[in-house]
């Protein structure tokens, strides 16, 4: 580890940051998984507003949008969104600093944030400068496309190292194997399920932190691709578009992701399976989770048959601000209660 960023670690060890990180984190009720919650949802709006606005310039996405309207729409957002992730995530590293500045993950982290920004920065900086910047030649194109993916690949190592920071000891100690638990009785269903072989060797090894950080990136992509979504049903995003070209670009990708976080969720579950379905955290998320498809539902089969009534309207109509409000709040609430799962014993 480089000695300049251990000693940032030594700087923070005993300040006031640290004191303040810690009280908080110890004395206000439910604090670490809430603010673990508005970290992930900070993450989410980043990757959502990177994610797309990179797709749109790589041609795979969002064709209705020109490269400066999503730009002008998205990097507000993003840049609001990286104010509450930075300060959301600053509790836990003001709290243990020594944790994070000599873990070597939190560094690859911190230099692929550091480049993105510059990036991201740069790009609207230029967009600023002359309308279609990046689209008057072809150069501008190939350059505008290859910070796209780029940009796309550093978020995804971002997220990929902020899972693994707790990580570190599987690095280091891989466990290959584990013989699954049987005493020759008969077990019940969910201890049966979590000593299957596979179970168990998800539990004990590298896959364990590998799946769940594919199972919080496609959580956070879901989130952000159903913000656009749902702040356009509520009135107050993306009011130059319809509701039905937002919805036919959007909701895909929204599927896609909740299909790989359903399997991966389903990859960590069997690793606990008895203490998950006894766990009220756990039960709240499946809860939260079926009144969000039943909103979702609603929306599609009953509301998007009139979408000829107010697909371009900027003021929808109640039940449909109704319908994008409800689905902000449970997929948050989602993933509230999936922050407390690992917060209850």
């Amino acid at each position: 580890m480089p000695e300049f960023f251990t000693g940032i670690g030594e700087l923070l060890s005993g300040s006031f940051l640290q004191s303040g990180a810690l009280w908080t984190l110890t004395n206000v009720p439910g604090f670490p998984p809430i603010i673990q919650t508005v970290h992930i949802l900070g993450i989410a709006v980043v990757m959502g507003t990177i994610a797309f606005q990179s797709l749109r310039i790589l041609g795979l996405a969002i064709p209705s949008q020109t490269f400066p309207e999503i730009t002008q729409r998205v990097m507000p957002i993003f840049w609001i969104a990286l104010v509450i992730m930075i300060w959301s995530g600053s509790f836990f590293v003001f709290g243990r600093p020594n944790r994070y500045f000599n873990n070597p993950v939190f560094l690859w982290k911190m230099s692929c944030l550091a480049p993105l920004l510059l990036m991201m920065l740069f790009y609207q900086v230029m967009s600023k400068t002359q309308e279609n910047y990046w689209q008057i030649n072809s150069k501008r194109i190939w350059v505008a496309r290859g910070i796209a993916a780029l940009s796309i690949l550093l978020i995804l190592t971002i997220c990929t190292a902020g899972r693994w920071i707790a990580y570190l000891e599987y690095i280091e100690y891989p466990l290959w194997y584990l013989e699954p638990y049987h005493d020759g009785q008969e077990l019940p269903l969910w201890d049966w399920v979590q000593n299957w072989s596979l179970s168990q060797i998800i539990a004990s090894t590298n896959w364990f932190p590998t799946i769940e950080t594919i199972h919080v990136i496609a959580a956070s992509l879901m989130v952000g691709a159903i913000l656009w979504v749902d702040l356009r049903l509520i009135g107050i995003g993306a009011n130059k578009y319809s509701i039905s070209s937002l919805n036919k670009e959007l909701v895909p990708w929204a599927w896609g992701a909740f299909t790989i976080a359903v399997i991966t969720g389903l990859g960590m579950f069997i690793t606990r399976a008895s203490g998950h379905v006894l766990n009220p955290a756990f039960q709240s998320k499946m809860v939260l989770l079926i009144l969000a498809g039943i909103n979702m539902a609603y929306f599609h089969f009953k509301l998007f048959r009139n979408i000829d009534q107010f697909d371009d309207n900027n003021n929808p109509p109640n039940n449909v601000k109704l319908a994008g409000f409800l689905s902000l709040f449970l997929w948050s609430g989602v993933m509230l209660a999936g922050r407390w799962v690992g917060h209850i014993i």
